[in-house]
């Protein structure tokens, strides 16, 4: 009974510590400390999936965490669970060590779970409280997700439904504030749609407007959630990939060059003025990299502009980077 005690009181003394959090990563970072520092925890792993993902299990929490604290048939046994979408708290241990399952809800309409292992027992009611706990702060967080949402129209693009500009210079200053912070990089990649200006003076602005939506949903399937994209201006674009060394923001660069460029664009008579047509479409691509290129924000910026007409000076249809403007200049 005492022990139940101590753990209860952890858990409301953790619920009013916690306050106002409404914003996913603090949640999930107050909680591994929490676990951490007052049951001695492993730090925790959390898993998303949805109706649509299959057998997809996607994590949420640094890949060194599951390399260095847990073993390999842990983490299967962890999968298996989230793909199986609980409902409930599970519970898998024997006197010595207890691997713990729970369901966290739902989340921009991913389904999450917390799991992580513990040499302490928690009762059933402890557990089944500290998951409504849980389960209704997502619920919030989610909530105030849809706020933000609605209040961030005014930095949508209106054709392509990416973030815009105005966005954009206010999410650069936030990704370098947080990488001088962290301690860690993040790349600015720049994209530009070759001779656009002859489609739009050929076929008309209602086909430019048509093909520039298509474009914008193409480079939002080539990153990660996490990444922001942006209609900057006409028909040029940037990616801000967070968190991310130069050889993955090229990784990026190169799939976005390559899905573009392999797409056959469709606009229907309804769409365009010259009845149905098919266009095909290549990007010049410019990537840099903080801090290792640039350490403010019109640094990186001028850089990643500088690297994109590069490419097109170089003959269009390509990436280019820092590392090749150094290397040849």
């Amino acid at each position: 009974m005492e022990v139940k005690e101590n753990h209860y009181q952890k858990i409301l003394d953790f619920i009013c510590r916690i306050g106002e959090v409404d914003d996913l990563v603090h949640f999930l970072d107050y909680v591994d400390n929490f676990l951490q520092t007052d049951f001695k925890a492993s730090p925790i792993l959390v898993y998303s999936t949805n109706a649509n993902a299959g057998k997809n299990v996607r994590s949420h929490r640094k890949k060194q965490i599951e390399e260095i604290y847990y073993h390999k048939n842990e983490i299967r046994s962890f999968k298996q669970e989230v793909k199986k979408r609980i409902k409930e708290v599970i519970t898998i241990g024997d006197e010595d060590l207890f691997y713990y399952t729970i369901p966290l809800g739902t989340f921009t309409e991913q389904d999450y779970f917390l799991c992580f292992k513990c040499h302490e027992e928690f009762s059933k009611s402890i557990l089944d409280y500290f998951f409504q706990f849980l389960k209704t702060t997502l619920t919030k967080i989610d909530r105030y997700q849809e706020a933000r949402g609605l209040k961030s129209l005014v930095y949508k693009d209106e054709i392509t439904g990416l973030f815009n500009q105005r966005r954009f210079g206010e999410d650069i200053d936030e990704a370098i504030s947080r990488a001088k912070e962290e301690k860690h990089q993040f790349s600015v990649i720049f994209i530009d749609i070759d001779h656009f200006k002859q489609v739009n003076d050929g076929h008309g602005h209602l086909v430019g407007t048509k093909l520039l939506k298509d474009v914008g949903h193409i480079i939002k399937t080539c990153v990660r959630p996490e990444d922001l994209c942006y209609r900057y201006g006409g028909d040029e674009f940037v990616i801000i990939v967070k968190n991310t060394s130069f050889t993955e923001a090229k990784s990026i660069g190169d799939r976005v060059l390559n899905n573009i460029s392999e797409e056959t664009f469709h606009v229907t008579r309804n769409e365009g003025l010259s009845g149905d047509s098919e266009f095909k479409l290549t990007v010049s691509v410019g990537i840099a990299c903080y801090p290792d290129d640039a350490t403010t924000r019109v640094e990186i910026i001028k850089l990643a502009d500088r690297m994109m007409y590069k490419a097109k000076q170089t003959g269009r249809g390509k990436v280019c980077h820092t590392k090749d403007l150094f290397s040849k200049e």
